[in-house]
């Protein structure tokens, strides 16, 4: 019997109210407590949260699977290094140069501090709701950083851009040199 069944049929609640209390849909609980889907990790928290630790991490996941207990701990902070703030600044600095007009230059270092600062935060943010890791979740941190800044600037580029930009900003952040990219 899948632990969260075992858990609420001692309580004897049923799967529904339980879905209710943690915001999810019945049909997916019915779906997890039936073994057919794991729960993806914001609402693996959230049982967690609501059974008060009756039903872990490891025992939704099985100790093994993307979604462990070391991806998304209680505590994330505790798991996840903090990011470089000046190797962040220079890396958004360089994807912002190069997608604004020729004659055109953003680098005002507090403009770049405050971005630094927001992806730092969106980055520790996602480590609750997502499994992506390193590059891929800084990317899904870059980017809407990144967008809000273009917009200010006068425009936008294509999505796809927008994506390949991210992208570049974590690989700079993530390159072995060990010095921060040059701007």
């Amino acid at each position: 019997m899948h632990p969260l069944k075992q858990y609420l049929s001692e309580l004897e609640e049923p799967v529904q109210y339980f879905a209710e209390r943690i915001g999810a849909s019945r049909q997916t609980l019915y779906r997890i407590v039936n073994g057919m889907q794991a729960p993806k990790p914001a609402l693996a928290r959230r049982i967690v949260e609501a059974t008060g630790g009756a039903v872990t991490l490891d025992v939704l996941y099985g100790g093994d699977a993307p979604g462990s207990a070391e991806i998304i701990s209680l505590d994330p902070r505790s798991q996840e290094p903090l990011l470089d703030h000046e190797r962040l600044m220079c890396a958004i600095a360089v994807v912002i140069n190069h997608f604004l007009p020729g004659d055109t230059r953003l680098t005002p270092p507090e403009t770049m501090d405050v971005a630094a600062e927001a992806v730092a935060n969106t980055y520790s943010a996602l480590a609750k709701v997502t499994t992506r890791q390193g590059p891929a979740r800084l990317e899904q941190a870059l980017r809407p950083v990144l967008e809000e800044i273009l917009k200010e600037c006068g425009g936008v580029p294509a999505p796809a851009a927008l994506d390949r930009g991210a992208e570049l900003a974590a690989r700079l952040y993530h390159e072995p040199s060990g010095r921060p990219p040059s701007r």
